[in-house]
Order: C-alpha cells, then structure tokens, then sequence
C-alpha cells in the first residue's frame, strides 16, 4: 500500500504517538496521549535534503509534563519521492554520547554516517535526549535533580518503540531494529539492553547492539578507582545543588571562538590561540579531565603537536568538522547522569542497570578506537551472555596520544573504509 505524500507525514507522526503508551511503561512522568503527541509532533516536524535521494525527518514527542520532557527523533532514510521514505528491511537506531545530539554527534562533516548507511539501504535513526533541549539561558536546574542514566534509557526504548511503528505504518518491517550507542550513548544502550531481559522475549524490540569505543565495566583497577573518584566528586556536586555539568557550554565556547578568530587569544587557555585550543580539546580531551580520564591520554582526534607541546593540527579528521563538532555542544548535562554511570564503572554500589548483563543474548560487534576506549572496552561484552561477537578496534600510531580518536570513528576523512563499512557489513549479515 502507499499513500500520498502529505498523508504518509501524517501516518508517520501519528505511528509516533501511538507508540508511546505501549513503551512507556517505565516513565516516571506520564507521556501525552496519542492524540495530543500527535498534534505536537505534526507542528514540529521538519525534512530536508542531505544528499541525493536521501532525507532527514525530525520530530519531537513529549515524554513528561516539564518543560523539557521532549525528546527528539531523527530519521535517515532513502526517499522514492520527497517525503515518500523508502521501504528498507533493516534498521540501525544510533545513540549519542556526552553534550551532543544525534546532529553534532552523527551528522557532521561532509559525508556523514547516518547518509552512508541510508545511501547502503539501511533505516536510520537517532536520539536527541531531553536535556539536549535546556538552553544556556535557563539558570534554574532543579528538574534535573533526578534526570539518571536509567531515565536516558527509558528514553531510548520509547524512540526505539516510535521508531519501529513508524516504519510499520510507512511500509517497513515492524521487527526489531540494531541500537549503536556511542561513548556515554553505549553505557545508556547497555542499561536499556540490561532492562530489555526481564520483559518476554516477544516485546524485546532489539535485533543486534553496536557499543562503539565505551565500556560500562571494567577489570582494570586504576579505571575502577578513577570511576570511583568521579562519582563520588559529582555526588558532592548533587549534594551542593549542582545538578547539571556545564562542560559542554565550555566546549561549545572553545568552538565557537576556533571558527569566529582562530588566531586570536584563547581566553582558555594562556598562550595558546583559539585555533590550538579548539585543537586542545580534540587531542588532548584528557587533559580537560583533571587527571580522571576514563583510558590512557583518552581524546577525541588524533593530532600532532610542536615542539613545546602546543596542539599543531590533525592526523585523521579536518579542523572544520571538529570546530563545528564543538560548537554543536548542549550546555547542560544531567550530574545524576555521570554519577550513575561512573557509580557502575567503579562497582563498589549496587545499581540496578547492569544486575543482567549475562542475560543479553543479542548479536554484539563492538568498535572502537585506538586513543579512546580501545581494547579497553571488550571487557564489558565479556560480561553479556551473547554467544556471537565480534571485535573491530581502528588502530593506526604505536603510541596512543596519536592514534585514532574517539570521534574520529565519525568525523575522520577515511572512517567510511576504516569504520563505517564493517558496520554495514555485520548489520547485513545479521
């Protein structure tokens, strides 16, 4: 059956409210009603063009009654015509990491992945969390008190959930879907995929997991103390009334200051400019960790360096893409959030998200990224009761500080060959 163009937007909004009651179940706060969802959704949506026969659709659906009790969803997909997805047996849900949304995280650069996938026959989806949606203007963050890891992964099963009706109702398959999560995006996909074991096998609504360079657990002692050490300083925080990190408006600053005067001062950092401080933060992201990294000189781009230790350029990925990648920041990010999963990484209090890990039984390939996570982040698959995994690590420098990084999986020039294939390679085989 097909349907008109501006009735199939219509169908794919309302398959968005529809979902809603049968996935959340586990919301603290309850979701709208189909047709007020519905009504919200259709004025928010929005499509655009990313590459030759490929779209994005973008919608909001609202999960709480504050505010910010939004999330977004985002849509890659083959059209047949515009605004007419194309039916697609497979799809690939991607969950981003610390301070970004699905757009900064996913769809940066000239070629991004979600466009690669989709232009390979793929349905792409994604996540904008709530607290993606706080502006830097809003000084008041008490609603944020309580917003954790196991509300992000509640989240994710209900845009999973919008996700797969949608491509019911606009002629895909209803069937389960594969979840990539990146960096804290992995952590949240592990607790959703941990809560996914204790309901019947039927409503479970993931065909395969993709953790990319992040690990949730891990067997070696000096990250478990770190993780210790970050929860107990973010506890405190909560404690004082701290209740979000504001590390990505700093990020965003940097950007910000890297496109608009790249030669001038960094008010950052002494003696460097705002070009080598943008630079700063892609390859030498541990050094904004005070000392608490998660891995050994821990960065997000692999780069170069003068001989006085200022950052002096890239070796995988283009300037541009990081500046714009850092401009793209949200402001806020929930505290309760980083402790919760620190609080997991350091194992000395029981939480409540990684109690069945050994009861995930879901094909898993985990990737990731000789200066990020690395080999470092198998540990945790080790845990899972999956009988099918594979391994792919990018690793291109004997050192490091100069290897691959952990966005470089996404903005580097050659990540299509060195990352993104092996993706769609093991999707289509599973």
């Amino acid at each position: 059956m097909s349907f008109p163009p501006r009735k199939k937007i219509t169908l794919l909004i309302l398959a968005a409210a529809l979902a809603l009651p049968a996935f959340a179940f586990a919301q603290t706060a309850p979701a709208e009603t189909p047709a007020a969802a519905a009504a919200h959704s259709f004025s928010n949506v929005e499509r655009r063009v990313l590459a030759d026969g490929v779209a994005e659709y973008f919608f909001t659906v609202r999960v709480g009654s504050g505010p910010y009790d939004q999330i977004g969803l985002h849509r890659v997909v083959k059209e047949t015509a515009p605004n007419v997805p194309a039916h697609a047996s497979r799809a690939v849900f991607l969950a981003p990491g610390d301070i970004w949304n699905f757009r900064a995280a996913f769809l940066t650069g000239a070629h991004p992945i979600p466009v690669f996938l989709a232009q390979n026959g793929l349905d792409v989806w994604g996540i904008d969390y709530r607290w993606t949606f706080v502006p830097a203007s809003v000084t008041d963050l008490s609603f944020m008190k309580d917003w954790g890891l196991e509300q992000d992964a509640r989240d994710l099963g209900v845009a999973i959930g919008v996700a797969r009706f949608t491509r019911a109702i606009t002629g895909s398959s209803f069937g389960k879907i594969f979840l990539l999560g990146w960096s804290r995006g992995g952590q949240i996909s592990y607790a959703y995929l941990n809560g996914e074991t204790q309901v019947p096998p039927g409503l479970r609504q993931v065909e395969g997991f993709i953790p990319v360079d992040i690990y949730l657990k891990t067997d070696v002692a000096d990250f478990q103390a770190k993780a210790c050490q970050r929860a107990q300083g973010t506890e405190a925080a909560i404690a004082a009334g701290n209740y979000a990190a504001t590390s990505g408006a700093l990020v965003q600053a940097i950007g910000n200051a890297a496109v608009a005067d790249p030669n001038g001062p960094s008010a950052v950092v002494p003696g460097f400019n705002n070009r080598q401080t943008g630079l700063f933060v892609g390859e030498a992201t541990f050094g904004l960790l005070g000392g608490l990294e998660p891995v050994p000189f821990y960065h997000f781009t692999g780069g170069t360096f003068d001989a006085n230790g200022i950052p002096s350029g890239l070796l995988y990925s283009n300037e541009a893409d990081l500046f714009h990648f850092e401009t793209a920041s949200a402001p806020y990010q929930p505290n309760r959030e980083l402790a919760d999963a620190d609080t997991a990484t350091c194992g000395q209090v029981d939480v409540p998200f990684d109690d069945h890990l050994s009861e995930i039984t879901v094909p898993v390939l985990y990737v990731g990224a000789g200066g990020g996570f690395g080999q470092f982040g198998v540990y945790t698959t080790t845990l899972l009761g999956s009988t099918d995994v594979s391994t792919h690590i990018v690793s291109l420098a004997p050192v490091r500080i100069a290897d691959f990084g952990h966005a470089d999986l996404f903005l580097a020039n050659q990540a299509e060959s060195l990352v993104w294939q092996t993706i769609l390679d093991w999707v289509r085989a599973h």
